[in-house]
């Protein structure tokens, strides 16, 4: 809300500081240079004094003190008090001098237009601008600082209260399992892993007695091929292909054991079918190579070649699959 002082002249009640504005205007025009020498009268200037424009008064001067000293900001000192009386006084004089160019540009204008001069009236002088002194202030009143304070009673009622919900949150943890009752759960689990392992290794084990069987049919075929007609067959050569007949129908049988889950024979199977591999390399490698004149040699080669990865491939599952051996390690087998 404004104040009025002594002299009539209202100001703010909160002022700020701004720094002496730069005058970017053009520059005031001289009246007379533009009317020039009219029927022999030359015009004059009128002279502009500072008892034209408005004084900051003492009492102006008190209330801006008393505003500055409520706000917890040291007096204005004399310095600072010149300063902004000369500002207020400058800051009508650029209102004054806008005026008096905006009223002689119309002047001029009108002058240009009418071919004849017409001597304006004289106007009483027009009552300057009011420059709100608040404005003049540099800065704005510091804002007091913050600050937290805690009453001690209430810090001790926050420690109470976390020390109650520590102590409720460990009452309701629950209760240590009983190492007994842990390992029987441990052992539940892995019988359970177990039995799916089983589960899955019964495929497995159909599977696998299929190629079984199919390596000792076909080592048998291999056994039953002709040597050629013109050729002279010696006891090695019918002792091996012996060997490899009834070696065939012995894989065949251990092969359908994989199956029923016998577990005391498994080690055996293993090692027969990969003893069976080896043996048709050396000496049934020997045997092939004298049946090659003999008819039909390509389906002996056929025969031999599928006996030998079969038995690899019965011999390499029995011995790594996981599923498989858990498949045996059932507890309701037949056969032990």
């Amino acid at each position: 809300m404004n104040e009025i002082g002594s002299n009539g002249t209202p100001f703010l009640e909160e002022p700020s500081y701004t720094p002496k504005p730069q005058r970017t205007g053009p520059a005031p025009v001289d009246a007379a240079a533009l009317l020039g020498d009219m029927g022999g009268d030359t015009y004059q200037k009128p002279q502009q004094t500072q008892s034209r424009y408005q004084q900051l008064s003492d009492e102006q001067i008190a209330i801006l003190q008393q505003q500055r000293a409520e706000k917890g900001q040291p007096p204005y000192t004399d310095e600072e008090i010149a300063e902004l009386k000369a500002e207020y006084i400058e800051r009508q004089r650029l209102q004054a001098q806008q005026q008096a160019f905006a009223q002689q540009s119309a002047q001029s204008s009108v002058l240009l237009e009418e071919a004849t001069y017409v001597a304006p009236e004289k106007k009483k002088p027009e009552a300057l601008p009011q420059v709100d002194a608040s404005a003049l202030l540099e800065e704005a009143a510091p804002q007091p600082e913050r600050r937290v304070s805690f009453d001690q009673a209430d810090i001790e009622a926050a420690k109470k209260a976390a020390a109650k919900r520590a102590s409720e949150s460990l009452k309701e943890a629950p209760p240590a399992k009983d190492p007994a009752e842990a390992r029987r759960q441990m052992e539940a689990l892995r019988q359970q892993q177990l039995a799916d392992l089983a589960q899955a290794g019964f495929p497995v084990s159909i599977i696998l007695t299929v190629v079984g069987v199919i390596a000792g049919l076909f080592m048998a075929l291999f056994a039953s091929r002709p040597f050629p007609a013109d050729m002279e067959v010696n006891a090695f050569f019918n002792i091996a292909s012996k060997f490899y007949l009834y070696g065939g129908i012995v894989l065949a049988i251990l092969a359908i054991t994989i199956v029923l889950r016998v577990q005391a024979l498994k080690g055996f199977t293993s090692f027969m079918f990969g003893a069976s591999s080896v043996l048709l390399l050396i000496p049934g490698i020997v045997i092939l190579l004298n049946k090659k004149a003999a008819e039909g040699f390509g389906l002996t080669c056929g025969f031999f070649i599928i006996a030998i990865v079969c038995c690899f491939v019965v011999t390499f599952v029995i011995s790594t699959s996981d599923k498989l051996n858990a498949y045996y390690g059932k507890k309701e087998i037949m056969y032990d």
